[in-house]
């Protein structure tokens, strides 16, 4: 029977924590990559309206779980271009409170802010989640 030395044991698990650190810095590298898609998605798309620049960042076949938003780059283009195409009031505000993400997964907390025609301040607070495939954004959960 063979005994397993210490000199060994240390090369081993030296060996081991190195892997953990290069998977962790993928990982890492992942995951800042897609908070970056999502922030700058967010930002171009949803803040500065500029709907035609979405084929940047969604995938053609993009799945979408809001309800009143159809799946797919067309039916998501075609319904923000719709709604971008209403009055705001000129105080409307939409800001990124903060950008979470995990490999694939990123969830940006957001918050409106607004005067409505009865002169009251109005603030809505929300949510929306993507997950990324191979760069693009391909899927999308929310909540306000």
């Amino acid at each position: 029977m063979r005994t397993i030395t210490i000199d060994w044991f240390v090369r081993a698990m030296v060996f081991v924590l190195l892997s953990l650190t290069q998977t962790t810095h993928a990982d890492d590298a992942l995951t800042a990559r897609n908070k970056a898609l999502g922030r700058d998605f967010y930002t171009t798309v949803l803040i500065e309206r500029q709907i035609d620049t979405a084929r940047r960042f969604l995938r053609d076949d993009y799945i979408q779980h809001n309800p009143n938003v159809p799946t797919g780059l067309k039916g998501f283009m075609d319904t923000f271009r719709a709604r971008f195409a209403q009055k705001l009031p000129p105080d409307y505000k939409r800001e990124l409170l903060n950008v979470i993400g995990d490999n694939d997964m990123v969830v940006i907390y957001v918050r409106q802010t607004w005067t409505g025609c009865d002169g009251k301040h109005n603030q809505a607070l929300g949510f929306d989640m993507f997950r990324v495939q191979d760069g693009k954004i391909a899927e999308h959960w929310d909540a306000d």
